[in-house]
This record gives structure tokens, C-alpha cells and sequence, in this order.
């Protein structure tokens, strides 16, 4: 494939290339999508308009097949560090095409005039202390086929502008940083959001996450990054936590160092209850599982998390392994949102037809997608509902088939896909099969959630209905099928 202009711009390691990297052609202006990504632009980094205090800002737009950029970055007018800021803009453009170059050579095979597929965005934060320690923290953003990957994302570079040396937290901090900022942290999100707070967000807050590896720094503060979905709804956006400097005081390497007092043992505390999610399931109370088999998709799947995000509601995943590899920022949207996301194998052959150590071959390909998306399967759909012993004997998973079909994937209807749901009378226990690739199933889902809602039906996942409805603990290999949720 073609590689974008774009790329070639990132190469550059001159201020003369830079220079070429920031400009404009009359053609790339002519063109109606770099029309239309200028105008964009504007909204994307205004977010950062009040917090660029190092450098001046370049706007780089274009847009071409297959890939398109909407980026900012600082230039500094000292070339080390600025050939440090583009390479690292390039390795971030090589990252987005290397993980969409599949999805890219599938679009330039559609019969179809558009052959985009995504744009990558980037806007920045910089920030330069009285002691020549320059900070540089972007933001960046995929969006894919015409629908933003979630979550945004952070990444934070800090140099000593006198030597144009990079700075990690060692050249600054003694350890005990950490520690402060994560009580600080903890306190301050507890009492901001309190119950909007989701998943196991301490540890993400705790002194030796990756959270507190990476910061800028002012001459009156420190701002950690959290991004978008990490520990908040999507609402929250991504996060700045401005800290004030004094909070660190004796952590910083010119500060006296600190004299610690001895540690007192305390009495050991009762462990601490799980934070509230907002969502009580009643045993006693019908409940239906929705779930959604293929994905995950950008457009389709996203729009259907937005339904049960503005709902309150959880749904079940099943994705294939290959896209898991394409869009993980999905996936973690899924998990973020209290969903249970299952394996669907890694690209949907009939598990029926393979040997034990090709089952086996699948699970630990399908198994290190998830990985990299930082999510952990915890339930497989067989692809076509097909399994038999040898296939139950080498999934390490519970094993998940379903009891209403809405054969939305041949329909493409949303209301033959209503009249489906509805023909199947009492759902009370029952699971419904869907597919998460499809508008017309998003559509479906924006009507089916309140519906199901308002009919007095708690929405859960495949293992709570399993928990609460079967007072069973989903096991391994075990198969929950057609008759179990009848």
C-alpha cells in the first residue's frame, strides 16, 4: 500500500521539512474532505487552545485514501527538539496505519467510490517551568470509518530545553511522588464524581500505576492524564488532574529530602466493599440478556453502546478475535461500560470441523487479541451455535449459545427485528442472539433497550442471568444453550 504523504512529512528531521510538513498544497485545500477536516478542526483543538504556553502551534491537514490527519503540534525553533516531536508524531502515524492497514486493503476491494478509512487526530498540551523543563502532552483520537474509536488516548513528553535531553519521572522525582499523587487522586475523584466512578479504578489510581509514570509539569503544578472511559463515563471526556506542586513537597530531587517517620502498624480493616456501579439486579424480576455476536465494529457497535450507555443498560459481546486486533479501543468501551465482552473465536470458522489442536491454535490467538486490547473473554459463543465434546473439552471458557434469533444478519430490517423479539413472547431468562457489524441493528437496539426496559425487563449479562436467574456460577466447557434459557 501506498504510504500517505503524511508519512513521508514525519520523516523529516530538518526545520526545513517541518516547514514543508506544516504547509498546504492548493490541491490538498481543493480537496472537499481536507475542506471539511479544516472546519472540524477548530472543535478538536479547541480543547487545548488554553493550554499550549510552549512553542507555536502547526496545523497539518490532509486527506487522502486511505488514511486522513488532523494534526497539531509545537514547534519550538530548536531542531533537536523538534526532530524529537516529529518522530514521535511518526511513530503514532505508523501505529494507527499498521493497526488499520487490513481494514483499508478489505475497503479498496468494495465496489464503492469512497475508499477512506480512517483519520487519526492529534492535538497537544505544552506547558515550559522557570527551570527550563519543557512539557508536551498529546491527545490522540481514530476515527474509523466515519465513527471515533474510543477512548481518546494520552501520551506525555517532558525535555530539559537547555540540553534538549528527554526527562523521565527518575530525573525529577524521588519516589515518593507516587505515593502522594495517588492519595491526592483518590480524594479528588471520590469526591467529584463519587458513584459515576467505574471499574476497578483504584488500581488504576494506585501509586504504581502507569498513570503516574507520565505528566507535565508548571511552575505551580503537576497534571496527570487519564484517558477517556478509563475510570469515568464517556461524558467526563478525557481527563486532566492538575495537582498543586506542594502537594509534592520532599519528592521533588531539589527539594531537602524528606525524614520519614517510623510506620505504626494499624489494626487490620475490614476489606472494603466494591464500589457501588449503579446498576442492583433483582432476582425476583424478569430479565433478558441482549447479545451481540461479529463484532466489534466502529460505527455499529459504538452506536449501540451509546444506546445502553444512555440507558443505564449492559449487554453481552462476542467478538471475533481479528477485529479485536482492529478496533481494542471498542472493546474497552465495551468492558468500561459494565458489559460482558465473550470470544467468537478469532475469525468465525465452524469449530465443529476443527481437531482439538486447532480449537486450541484459536484460543490462544483469539486470546492474545484481547490481551492487547487489555480486556479477558469471559464466556465463547462457537461460531453458527456449533459445538460437540472435543470443542467443549479445549475452550477454557463457559460455552454460550442463545434462545431467540432475531436474524437481523439476514433481514437487515429493523422492523422484521422487532417482530422478532416480540414474537418470542416471555423473555424472562431468555437470551437474544444479534449481531454487532450492522446499522440496521443498532437502529433496532435504540428501540429494543427502552422497550424491554419499560415492559419491566432488567437487562443483564449472559454470566449475571446464568448467577441470578440459574443460581449457577458459569463453568469452563460447561454448555448453556437453546434449553437452558427457555
Amino acid at each position: 500500500m501506498k504510504k500517505h504523504r503524511f508519512l513521508a512529512a514525519f520523516t523529516a528531521c530538518t526545520l526545513l521539512a517541518l516547514s514543508a510538513f506544516g504547509s498546504f498544497t492548493e490541491a490538498a485545500a481543493a480537496d472537499s474532505r481536507t475542506a471539511a477536516l479544516t472546519t472540524q478542526a477548530e472543535s478538536y483543538f479547541n480543547f487545548h487552545k488554553d493550554t499550549q504556553h510552549w512553542g507555536q502551534a502547526k496545523t497539518f491537514i490532509s486527506a487522502k485514501d486511505p488514511f486522513s490527519y488532523t494534526v497539531q503540534y509545537p514547534v519550538t525553533n530548536q531542531a533537536a527538539l523538534d526532530e524529537q516531536i516529529i518522530k514521535t508524531l511518526k511513530t503514532k502515524a505508523d501505529a494507527f496505519e499498521n493497526a488499520y492497514t487490513k481494514a483499508a486493503e478489505e475497503k479498496a476491494e468494495e465496489k464503492t467510490p469512497d475508499k477512506h478509512t480512517g483519520t487519526l487526530i492529534v492535538g497537544y498540551d505544552s506547558y515550559i517551568t522557570k527551570d527550563n523543563i519543557a512539557s508536551v502532552s498529546f491527545l490522540e483520537t481514530r476515527k474509523i470509518d466515519g465513527a471515533y474509536t474510543e477512548p481518546a488516548s494520552w501520551s506525555t513528553y517532558l525535555f530539559d530545553t537547555t540540553t534538549g535531553k528527554s526527562l523521565m519521572a527518575k530525573d525529577i522525582f524521588r519516589d515518593s511522588y507516587r505515593e502522594k499523587a495517588s492519595a491526592y487522586a483518590l480524594d479528588y475523584f471520590q469526591k467529584t464524581y463519587g458513584k459515576q466512578l467505574f471499574g476497578n479504578y483504584k488500581a488504576i489510581l494506585a501509586p504504581e500505576s502507569d498513570v503516574f509514570s507520565t505528566f507535565a509539569l508548571t511552575d505551580n503544578s503537576v497534571i496527570f492524564y487519564l484517558d477517556k472511559y478509563e475510570i469515568l463515563p464517556g461524558d467526563c471526556g478525557a481527563i486532566r488532574l492538575e495537582i498543586p506542586r506542594e502537594v509534592f513537597k520532599g519528592s521533588f530531587l531539589t527539594d531537602p529530602e524528606e525524614v520519614i517517620p517510623p510506620v505504626v502498624e494499624e489494626p487490620a480493616q475490614p476489606e472494603e466493599k466494591p464500589a457501588e456501579t449503579g446498576r442492583v439486579i433483582d432476582p425476583n424480576k424478569p430479565m433478558v440478556a441482549l447479545t451481540y455476536d461479529d463484532g466489534p465494529s466502529p460505527t455499529a457497535t459504538n452506536a449501540i453502546l451509546d444506546v445502553l450507555e444512555k440507558y443505564n443498560a449492559v449487554a453481552t459481546f462476542y467478538d471475533v478475535g481479528y477485529r479485536v486486533a482492529q478496533y481494542p479501543d471498542v472493546v474497552k468501551r465495551e468492558a468500561a461500560l459494565g458489559c460482558e465482552v465473550g470470544s467468537h473465536s478469532y475469525d468465525h470458522k465452524d469449530f465443529k470441523k476443527l481437531s482439538a489442536s486447532q480449537i486450541q491454535a484459536d484460543v490462544k490467538q483469539v486470546n492474545a487479541a484481547f490481551a492487547k486490547a487489555g480486556v479477558k473473554p469471559t464466556s465463547f459463543r462457537p461460531p453458527y451455535g456449533n459445538t460437540n465434546a472435543t470443542v467443549q473439552a479445549n475452550v477454557p471458557l463457559p460455552i454460550v449459545t442463545w434462545s431467540v434469533d432475531t436474524l437481523d444478519w439476514k433481514t437487515r430490517n429493523v422492523d422484521s427485528i422487532m417482530k422478532e423479539v416480540k414474537g418470542a413472547g416471555n423473555l424472562d431468562g431468555k437470551v437474544i442472539l444479534m449481531h454487532g457489524i450492522y446499522d440496521t441493528t443498532a437502529q433496532a437496539t435504540a428501540k429494543l433497550v427502552p422497550m424491554l426496559q419499560e415492559q419491566g425487563y432488567q437487562l443483564v449479562t449472559v454470566s449475571e442471568l446464568i448467577q441470578y436467574k440459574h443460581n449457577e456460577t458459569p463453568k469452563a466447557g460447561k454448555l448453556y444453550g437453546y434449553s437452558y434459557f427457555q
